[in-house]
C-alpha cells in the first residue's frame, strides 16, 4: 500500500537542484573577486549589446520614432569605431552604490538635527553644507554610473569613499559661517580646515579610480584625452582644497568659503562638459536616472523624519487639536505630491546627450527647493501647535495691553485672574518634566507696584512672554542665539522672527520646487505635445504665485498696528495654501494626461489606416 505514496528524492538531488522540473531554494556562496575588474564589454556583450539595439528598432518604425532611429545608428557607429571603447552599462544601481547612498542620508538626518535654521546666517550655512555634500556625493555617482565594477581595488576605494561621508558627519556639528564667540569661532575655522582635507582625499581617491579606468582604456586613443582631463580636473580641484586648508589657518575667509563653491561648480562643469562631449563617457544608458530617483526619495525622507519628530513635538501634551491635525495631513499631502510630480513625469532615456546633462545637473538646484521645504513645513506644523495653545491665552491677555482689564482697577482681583490664567497653562505641560515652568511671582509684582499705564502694559506683556516662551520650550523651539538675553519679551521677539523666516524661505522653495519640477519636465521629455505644454506651464504658473506670496513680508505691507504677514502667520491656512496648489496642479496634471493619451491613441490608429 506504500507504493501510493510519491518516491522521496535523496537529500542531495534536493540541495543541488538536480530535478529540472521544480524551483528550488539556492543558497549563494561567496563570489570570487579579481584585484580588478575592466569597464570593458566583452565580444559576447558587445554582440547581445548590438541585437538588443536592432530589436527596439524593427519594433519602433513609426514616424515618432525617427529620433530612436538616428540616435541607434549613431551607437552603432560608435560601437563599430575601434579607437572608441564600449564601457559596460549597468542599467540599475549596485547594493555598495546604495549602500554609499546610506551615508548621505545619515549625514544629511545629523546636520539637520544640529543646525536648525532659525535666521539667514543658519539658512547660508545649511545650503553651504548641503552644496559640498550633494556635490561630492554626485562626484562619485558620475564614476559608478560609468565605471563601477565589483572588484577588490573598486571596494577598497569605496571604503575611503565611506570615510568620507563619515567625515563630514564629524565636521558637520561645527560648520557655521557666523558665530558669537571665539570659541564656537575656532572650532568652525577647525571645522573648514579638517573640510578641506576631507574635500582633497575624496578627490584624489576619484583620481585614482579614473587612472584605474584610463589604464584599462590605455589602447583606444579617443579616451586618452576625456579621461585625462577628468583626472587633471580632480586633482587640481584637491590641490584648491589643500591650499584653502591654510586660508582658514587663522581667521574665516569670506573668499576662501567662495573658492569651496567655485571649486566645487567647477569641477562638475568640466567633467560634464567633456562627458557630454564624448559619447562613450555620456550618461545615455547608465543608470544615473535611477541613482537621482533614490536620492529624491533620501531628501523626501529627510522631510518624513522631520515630520514624525515634529508630530512627537506637538503631541507632548497628549492634545491634538483640529487644526493640528490639519498640519499634519498638510504636510503629508505636501510631501506625497511632491513624489508624484516628480516620478509620474520621469522619461530620460531617449533624450539627447546634452540635454540629460543639464537635466542631471537641475536636480541640485532642485533638492535644495525640496529639502527646504519639507524642514518649513516641519517647522510650521510646530508653530501651528504653539498658536493653538497659546491663542486662547493672548484674547485674555489683550484687554489688559489696551488698558480694558475685565476685573477693573481692584488690584487683586487682577493679579489672581492673570495667575489663574497662566496656571492651566503651566500644569498643560508639567506631566513631560522637560521645562519647568516660569517663576512668575516677581512679574505678578511688578504689575502689582505699577503707578502708570505703560509700565502697567509693560508688565502685563513681559507675562504674556513668559507663558508664551513656556509653550515654544516645551516644544523644542528656541529663539536665535542673539535673542537669548533673559529678557522674555527679547525672546518672544526672536521666535516670531524665526518663523517669520521660515514663512519667507518655504513659500519660496514650495514655489520654485514647482518650477523646477516643470523645467525637468520639459528637459526630460523630448517631444511634447500640447497638453504637456499646457502643464508644464500650469507648473510654472502656480509656481510663481506661490513664491508671491512673500511679497506680504516686504515693508511697504507693514505697520506698527497689524500687517500681512502677521496677519497670515496666525491663520491656520499657510500649509492648506500649498497642500491646495499642489493638489490642483496633480489634478490638471492628470486631466492633461488622459487627454494626452487620447490624441496618441488617435494618431496612432490613423497610422494604421
Amino acid at each position: 500500500m506504500f507504493n501510493r505514496f510519491p518516491k522521496l528524492k535523496p537529500v542531495s538531488d534536493v540541495l543541488v537542484g538536480n530535478d529540472e522540473d521544480e524551483t528550488v531554494f539556492t543558497i549563494t556562496h561567496p563570489k570570487h573577486l579579481s584585484l580588478f575588474a575592466s569597464p570593458l564589454v566583452d565580444e559576447r556583450e558587445a554582440s547581445a549589446h548590438k541585437r538588443s539595439h536592432a530589436d527596439a528598432l524593427l519594433t519602433n518604425k513609426s514616424h515618432h520614432n525617427i529620433h530612436e532611429s538616428e540616435k541607434y545608428h549613431e551607437d552603432e557607429e560608435e560601437d563599430n569605431d575601434p579607437e572608441v571603447p564600449v564601457l559596460k552599462r549597468a542599467h540599475e544601481a549596485s547594493t555598495i552604490q546604495l549602500f554609499y547612498d546610506l551615508f548621505f542620508v545619515a549625514n544629511l538626518t545629523t546636520f539637520t538635527a544640529a543646525h536648525e535654521i532659525d535666521d539667514k546666517n543658519t539658512l547660508k550655512s545649511y545650503i553651504g553644507f548641503f552644496s559640498i555634500l550633494w556635490f561630492t556625493w554626485f562626484q562619485v555617482a558620475l564614476f559608478d554610473v560609468r565605471f563601477s565594477n565589483d572588484s577588490v581595488f573598486e571596494r577598497i576605494t569605496k571604503a575611503l569613499q565611506f570615510g568620507v561621508m563619515t567625515g563630514f558627519a564629524v565636521v558637520g556639528p561645527n560648520y557655521q559661517t557666523s558665530w558669537e564667540d571665539d570659541k564656537a569661532g575656532a572650532r568652525a575655522l577647525q571645522a573648514f580646515q579638517t573640510l578641506s582635507l576631507i574635500l582633497m582625499a575624496s578627490r584624489l581617491v576619484l583620481a585614482c579610480q579614473y587612472g584605474a579606468a584610463y589604464w584599462w582604456l590605455r589602447n583606444y586613443r579617443k579616451a586618452h584625452v576625456p579621461l585625462l582631463a577628468h583626472i587633471g580636473t580632480l586633482f587640481v580641484a584637491a590641490m584648491i582644497y589643500l591650499g584653502l586648508y591654510f586660508s582658514f589657518g587663522k581667521a574665516l575667509s569670506g573668499s576662501g568659503l567662495v573658492a569651496w563653491y567655485v571649486a566645487i561648480g567647477f569641477e562638475a562643469a568640466v567633467i560634464l562638459l567633456v562627458s557630454g562631449r564624448t559619447r562613450f563617457l555620456s550618461l545615455r544608458r547608465t543608470a544615473i536616472v535611477e541613482r537621482l530617483g533614490l536620492l529624491t526619495l533620501i531628501i523626501l525622507g529627510e522631510g518624513i523624519i522631520g515630520l514624525c519628530g515634529s508630530v512627537g513635538k506637538v503631541g507632548i501634551d497628549g492634545i491634538f487639536s483640529s487644526d493640528v491635525i490639519g498640519m499634519i495631513i498638510s504636510s503629508v499631502a505636501i510631501i506625497y505630491f511632491i513624489w508624484m510630480l516628480y516620478f509620474d513625469q520621469e522619461e530620460t532615456t531617449h533624450v539627447g546627450t546634452l540635454r540629460q546633462q543639464f537635466w542631471t545637473i537641475l536636480h541640485f538646484p532642485f533638492h535644495i527647493t525640496v529639502l527646504l521645504v519639507v524642514e518649513g513645513l516641519n517647522r510650521l506644523s510646530v508653530w501651528t501647535k504653539i498658536l493653538d495653545v497659546t491663542t486662547p491665552l493672548l484674547d485674555k491677555f489683550t484687554p489688559f495691553l489696551e488698558g480694558n482689564p475685565p476685573t477693573g482697577n481692584n488690584m487683586t482681583e487682577l493679579i489672581t485672574y492673570l495667575n489663574e490664567t497662566l496656571q492651566p497653562l503651566f500644569e498643560q505641560f508639567s506631566s513631560n518634566q522637560l521645562v519647568q515652568a516660569p517663576n512668575i511671582t516677581d512679574a505678578l509684582e511688578l504689575i502689582r507696584e505699577s503707578t502708570d499705564n505703560v509700565t502697567f502694559s509693560d508688565s502685563v506683556f513681559e507675562l504674556l512672554s513668559e507663558g508664551f516662551n513656556f509653550v515654544c520650550e516645551n516644544v523644542g523651539v528656541e529663539p536665535p542665539k542673539e535673542f537669548k538675553t533673559g529678557d522674555p519679551t527679547s525672546a518672544l521677539a526672536g521666535i516670531f522672527d524665526l518663523f517669520n523666516t521660515v514663512f519667507v524661505y518655504f513659500f519660496i522653495c514650495a514655489g520654485l520646487c514647482l518650477i523646477f519640477l516643470a523645467i525637468l519636465f520639459w528637459t526630460g521629455k523630448r517631444r511634447k505635445l500640447r497638453g504637456e505644454i499646457l502643464a508644464i506651464g500650469v507648473r510654472i504658473l502656480v509656481g510663481l504665485g506661490l513664491s508671491l506670496l512673500t511679497l506680504m513680508d516686504l515693508p511697504q505691507y507693514q505697520n506698527e498696528d497689524n500687517s500681512a504677514i502677521n496677519t497670515y502667520l496666525y491663520t491656520p491656512w499657510m500649509l492648506p495654501t500649498v497642500v491646495i496648489c499642489y493638489g490642483l496642479v496633480v489634478l490638471i496634471d492628470n486631466i492633461l494626461i488622459h487627454y494626452v493619451r487620447k490624441v496618441v491613441s488617435k494618431r496612432r490608429r490613423g497610422d494604421h489606416v
